[in-house]
């Protein structure tokens, strides 16, 4: 009688716990970002749970399926949920700015890296620009 009712329970899903643990999600990482600017990246969808999973973020912001509300606090995603990851890039040239987004235990990381220093702006002196007949240094 036991082993019917453990059996019954099984088709029935009772006894079984929630997943909330995804299947590894990847954030599309940027290059040759400006420096100092909001960076967002591309939408990862939230897959492989049944039920409602902790998220919470380091290093930036994140939002849920495009809401444009962007948090630092922790909250829940459930599967099919989009999630994206915002930061502002380093005030530096060639540097990389990490936000690392954690779903039910399971991370990634989104990095920005700055673009390489343009030409002529190296030690604060611009290049050379010709107007009129005239050189200017700025």
């Amino acid at each position: 009688m036991l082993l019917v009712l453990q059996l019954l329970n099984l088709l029935e899903g009772e006894g079984e716990a929630d997943d909330t643990t995804p299947d590894q999600f990847t954030f599309v990482d940027q290059t040759a970002v400006a420096v100092e600017t909001e960076i967002t990246s591309a939408a990862i969808t939230v897959s492989g749970i049944d039920a409602a999973s902790a998220i919470t973020v380091s290093g930036g912001t994140y939002d849920i399926n495009g809401s444009g509300t962007f948090t630092s606090d922790a909250g829940t995603v459930n599967n099919s949920d989009t999630v994206r990851a915002r930061h502002t890039s380093s005030a530096s040239y060639l540097t990389a700015t990490n936000t690392i987004v954690t779903i039910g235990g399971v991370s990634d990381t989104f990095t920005s890296t700055t673009r390489a220093e343009p030409a002529g702006e190296a030690g604060g002196v611009g290049a050379p620009t010709r107007m009129g007949g005239m050189m200017i240094f700025g």
